[in-house]
């Protein structure tokens, strides 16, 4: 018999690889002999360096990089990416460098952070060699329509007086001409992919500035004004790259990136499931385990469940989900699962449940459970 476990972090309390290795652990305890394989997962977001780290393991050589914070009041930032010499491909999060997980609650400032800081990290994996960069879009404390990422690769925005401006999301609305003369040939022949695990477009009710701008702390007045800006900012854009499905993912930095760099985007969930082969892992398997840390009507937009779902249909296996919350407004049955299990009781305080060790006694408990009732 074989499970195969691929399973997204639970953000905050537990990594994808810390959560398949409880799972394992209870399978192999209570039910010795199983076939366990475990495949940690992300779909873009935040985290998803790691995944593919552990998909790759000693073929990439992980690189350091001092960035500046994505606010000018915090300090520079130690960043890094992963660089496979062989393929010349450079692999890293936006997170990293201008992620929310970066910014202290108190100082959160979605009109004036900036994404300079991946845009200086993607400098220097092009400086030590990279030809294609690989970028995961999740987590970002940001909503500058990728402004930041393309100052540091050479372009200027500049306002209706020709004064280049600091690339932000409250200056969004100030640009009246992008000057790309500076984007070198080297800049150029690179080919970028973003690992998005949303589909939202750039503007409108589902766009960057409506959907995630309020989670990074915009007030309702400063999301209008950052959907006003992100609409003066797709004047510069082909018609077709505004509703483009992930160009609103990162604060429309999929958008800018496409619009200006012919950057393309793609499911991270897919380029996660691809690299690990995961067609073939499923082979025979019994069933799936799969989850993230909230299941919601987000989750079949692009997240790591949606894709192990997709592919297990193609072959016929249950997928079982486990969550730390359930949201109940989401169709669990449309989305196709067997079985999904919320591990957190609802009596439990969260500052509880987020702690490390009890989430993963918690899914531990929840694996129990689906072992008595499947095997």
């Amino acid at each position: 018999m074989k499970i195969v476990v691929a399973i997204d972090k639970f953000k905050g309390s537990a990594t994808s690889r810390q959560l398949c290795d409880a799972i394992e652990e209870t399978i192999n305890q209570y039910r010795p002999g199983i076939e366990v394989l475990k495949v940690p997962l992300a779909d873009g977001g935040d985290g998803t360096m790691q995944a593919i780290k552990e998909l790759l393991g000693d073929q990439c050589r992980e690189c350091h990089v001092q960035v500046p914070g994505c606010l000018e009041s915090l300090s520079p930032v130690h960043a890094h990416y992963l660089l496979d010499d062989e393929s010349s491909t450079a692999y890293m999060d936006l997170a990293t460098a201008s992620g929310l997980a970066l910014v202290p609650t108190s100082e959160r400032d979605v009109m004036h952070a900036s994404t300079i800081g991946t845009g200086v990290m993607i400098v220097n994996a092009i400086e030590n060699g990279a030809r294609n960069i690989v970028l995961g879009l999740g987590g970002s404390a940001t909503c500058d329509g990728a402004m930041g990422i393309l100052f540091a690769l050479g372009c200027e925005f500049r306002d209706i007086n020709g004064i280049v401006i600091r690339p932000c999301g409250g200056n969004l609305s100030l640009i009246d001409h992008i000057n790309t003369q500076g984007l070198s040939q080297r800049v150029r022949d690179v080919c970028f992919t973003l690992l998005t695990d949303v589909d939202n477009p750039l503007l409108g009710e589902k766009g960057a500035s409506a959907v995630f701008a309020p989670q990074k702390g915009a007030s309702p007045q400063q999301v209008v004004e950052l959907e006003n800006g992100l609409s003066n900012l797709s004047r510069f854009m082909p018609k077709d790259v505004v509703m483009m499905p992930g160009a609103g993912a990162a604060g429309g930095v999929a958008a800018g990136m496409v619009a200006m760099l012919d950057a393309v985007i793609i499911p991270g969930v897919n380029f996660v499931l691809e690299l690990s082969n995961f067609d073939d892992i499923i082979v025979d398997a019994q069933f799936i385990i799969t989850g993230e840390g909230r299941i919601d009507e987000q989750t079949a937009m692009g997240k790591a469940p949606a894709g192990v779902l997709r592919a297990a249909s193609r072959r016929n296996i249950p997928v079982i989900a486990l969550c730390g919350s359930l949201d109940s407004r989401a169709d669990v049955a449309a989305m196709g699962f067997s079985q999904v299990i919320e591990v957190t009781p609802k009596d439990m305080p969260l500052n509880e449940a987020m702690k490390t060790a009890i989430t993963l006694s918690l899914v531990s408990k929840a694996i129990k459970e689906i072992l008595s009732e499947n095997v």
